[in-house]
């Protein structure tokens, strides 16, 4: 067991960093939504002559209502319509080992939003993903890196599953209120008004189809936690990254030995299950960046033809130069990462709120690259450059060609307008 747990964490951590990108992991549609619960019936009752009264004291009428904040035991403060972010988890991770590009950031989505809520900060408002290189992009993947982690473990301890010969143990881990299982975590830090992330063991081997989300509440229905009767009453009401910011229900089938939503689905309909979850103990509140609640920036989407940016010591840079002089720079924008060829990458540049689109007078890519036998080429088939002003966009241009421009030693900048 030992040697394989050597063997296979690093593996592990690469795969997970991926942010559950497989079928478990599809976006879900975001305007999902659950249907309230209708009020039940008044029933009749018969009619006697209605007891007798006394005037209430001059003293009472003069008091204030009482208002009583009466919060349910079983449910924290956390509310994912508020508390979570609205756009999906539709990232996208480029890394240059063995030329994958994944998706997703769940963990990082989760861990960010409980930061917010811990600290009473209000959560950032974009409708949109937040695009490479900016400052919430960035903090969202490190504590990303943070969830995997800290809980590595965990993980490997549940892909320990030779021929789904544990199948029963972890299903009914989750369902034990008893000798440390994970219902019985779970409960405890809700009563504490402690909303916790709970990572999701997929239903097959892949790593990277695990997730992770945010439990806020429970709901035990008629299941005393005891590994007996109704157990598929119990519903974990939870804030997943892929459903925006939609409440999320998350209850066991026992005939099936698996934890399903109940009230999200994929855009084709399927179920979305797990074999288990476990309570993330290890997060530690770390308080967020302050990022404006709705961003300004210049958003660059670039599409790569058929030769691509290398990376490492080949990277590019974003120049947006305003009207009467000044320039607005950031450099390394890819983060030093592979952009391959036929891929699309969108990076963001911030720009101050003050600035608007006619205050701009271009914007340019510019390369490094250093030319000879070993300098890197480019082609990039297609820019889009969109203006976001408080979270929305304003202003946009496109070009495309076959290719739009090839960057080599020789040549190192593509500029055009922001507006077109």
């Amino acid at each position: 067991m030992q040697i394989w747990k050597k063997l296979v964490a690093p593996a592990l951590l690469f795969t997970l960093a991926a942010g559950a990108a497989s079928a478990q992991d599809k976006v879900i549609n975001p305007k999902l939504f659950i249907k309230p619960v209708p009020k039940p019936t008044p029933t009749s009752t018969p009619k006697s002559d209605p007891p007798k009264t006394t005037a209430p004291s001059p003293i009472l009428k003069s008091l204030p209502p009482i208002a009583l904040n009466i919060r349910s035991p079983n449910m924290t403060d956390f509310d994912p319509a508020t508390d979570g972010f609205d756009f999906v988890n539709t990232f996208k991770n480029v890394t240059g080992v063995f030329d994958i590009t994944t998706g997703g950031l769940c963990g990082g989505m989760v861990y960010t939003a409980l930061d917010y809520w811990k600290a009473n900060k209000q959560i950032p408002q974009q409708f949109y993903t937040p695009v490479s290189g900016t400052d919430l992009q960035k903090y969202i993947y490190d504590r990303q890196m943070t969830a995997l982690e800290s809980h590595m473990d965990k993980w490997v301890e549940l892909h320990g599953n030779p021929f789904g010969s544990r199948n029963s143990e972890f299903f009914n881990w989750g369902l034990q209120d008893f000798g440390g299982g994970r219902l019985q975590e779970l409960k405890a830090r809700i009563a504490a008004n402690e909303p916790v992330p709970l990572g999701l063991k997929s239903l097959s081997g892949d790593p990277s189809a695990d997730h992770v989300v945010l439990a806020y509440g429970y709901d035990m229905g008629r299941y005393e936690g005891r590994l007996g009767p109704y157990k598929d009453d119990l519903r974990i009401y939870v804030y997943d990254p892929n459903a925006g910011n939609q409440r999320v229900t998350l209850s066991p089938e026992a005939a099936n030995q698996q934890y399903c939503f109940t009230d999200s689905f994929y855009h084709d309909g399927g179920k979305i299950c797990w074999r288990t979850y476990f309570v993330q103990q290890n997060y530690r509140a770390q308080l967020p960046p302050n990022i404006p609640l709705r961003p300004n920036e210049i958003v660059a989407e670039i599409e790569t033809g058929g030769d691509d940016l290398r990376g490492g010591r080949d990277n590019l840079g974003i120049e947006i130069a305003l009207r009467g002089g000044g320039i607005i720079r950031a450099d390394n924008v890819n983060l030093s990462q592979r952009w391959m060829g036929g891929t699309t990458n969108s990076v963001g540049v911030t720009i101050p709120p003050t600035i608007r689109p006619d205050m701009i007078s271009h914007v340019t890519l510019r390369t490094n690259f250093r030319g000879g036998f070993d300098g890197d080429n480019w082609n990039v088939d297609r820019v889009k450059l969109r203006v976001i002003k408080n979270g929305a966009e304003v202003a946009a241009c496109e070009q495309a060609g076959g290719p739009l421009v090839r960057f080599t030693g020789d040549k190192h900048t593509h500029s055009m307008p922001a507006a077109c």
